[in-house]
C-alpha cells in the first residue's frame, strides 16, 4: 500500500533506527529534490531533457541557507514534493497503464508489476525521508516545515509524462542535492547526506531507463543553486 505523505509513516523501528543512524552520522536522509514538469522544459535539464552535467568535474555552486535547520527544511520540503507527486501519480495510474510507457512497452506483463512495485518503494523512500528530516530539524532545536499543497496536473495523469517527470523531478534532486549539501556546517550530518544522495541517484537511473532513456547519460552531474530549484519548484505550489 502507498503510505500518504501527509500522514507520513507511524513511528516503527526501521524509522527510529534511520533517525539515530542519522543524528550519529551513519545513515539517515537528506533528500534535496527540484523538479520540472513534463510539458515544459525544466530549469534543471538541458535541450534534450538531460540532468546537468558532462564530461568534466563541474565547480560548486553557492547556494543562500542561512544553516543547517534552513538546509533541512529546504530538504524536507522537496522531500513532500515528491513524495506527493508519486502517490498521486500511482493512484491515477496502475500496472496496465505502464505498457504505454516506451521502456516497458515490450515487457511481459509479470515483469511490468514488479516495475509498478519498484515506483511505489521509491514512493515510500521520499516519505520516510520527509519524516526522518522533520525529526532532525526538531532535535536541532528548529520548527519543520509543513507539507505544501501542490498540483502535479497532467503529469500525474497521463502513464508516459508521469515516468518523463519522475525523471526530471530525480535528475533535479540529484543535483539540488549536491547544491545544498557542500552548505552543511555540521560535519555529522555529511556522511547522512551523502547517502540518501546516492539513493536518489539510483531512483533517477531507475526511472529514466522505463522512459527509455539512459539511466546514466553524464560522467559527472552538476549541482544546481537553491534559487533555480525553487523556480523549478514554482509552477508545482498552490498559493
Amino acid at each position: 500500500m502507498v503510505n500518504d505523505p501527509h500522514t507520513v509513516p507511524q513511528e516503527n523501528s526501521s524509522v527510529t533506527n534511520t533517525r539515530r543512524r542519522f543524528l550519529g552520522g551513519a545513515a539517515g536522509a537528506l533528500g534535496v529534490v527540484g523538479v520540472g514538469t513534463a510539458f515544459t522544459m525544466p530549469v534543471a535539464a538541458d535541450e534534450h531533457g538531460d540532468p546537468p552535467g558532462g564530461d568534466e568535474p563541474p565547480e560548486g555552486v553557492d547556494s543562500d541557507f542561512e544553516d543547517d535547520v534552513d538546509i533541512l527544511n529546504f530538504a524536507r520540503t522537496l522531500e513532500f514534493l515528491e513524495a506527493r507527486f508519486y502517490e498521486e501519480g500511482l493512484d491515477n495510474i496502475g500496472t496496465d497503464d505502464l505498457h504505454d510507457v516506451e521502456g516497458v512497452k515490450h515487457l511481459d506483463d509479470e515483469v511490468v508489476e514488479y516495475l509498478y512495485s519498484e515506483i511505489e518503494v521509491i514512493q515510500e523512500h521520499e516519505a520516510i525521508h520527509a519524516e526522518v528530516l522533520g525529526s532532525v530539524v526538531e532535535d536541532l532545536g528548529g520548527d519543520p516545515v509543513e507539507e505544501p499543497e501542490f498540483d502535479f496536473g497532467e503529469a500525474v495523469e497521463d502513464p508516459t509524462a508521469f515516468i518523463e517527470t519522475a525523471a526530471v523531478l530525480e535528475d533535479t534532486g540529484v543535483s539540488a542535492y549536491a547544491g545544498a549539501a557542500t552548505e552543511i556546517e555540521d560535519p555529522e550530518l555529511i556522511p547522512p547526506a551523502l547517502s540518501i544522495h546516492s539513493v536518489e541517484g539510483r531512483h533517477a537511473s531507475f526511472v529514466r531507463v522505463l522512459g527509455g532513456e539512459s539511466g546514466f547519460p553524464n560522467a559527472f552531474d552538476a549541482p544546481q543553486p537553491r534559487a533555480d530549484i525553487e523556480e523549478a519548484i514554482e509552477p508545482f505550489l498552490v498559493e
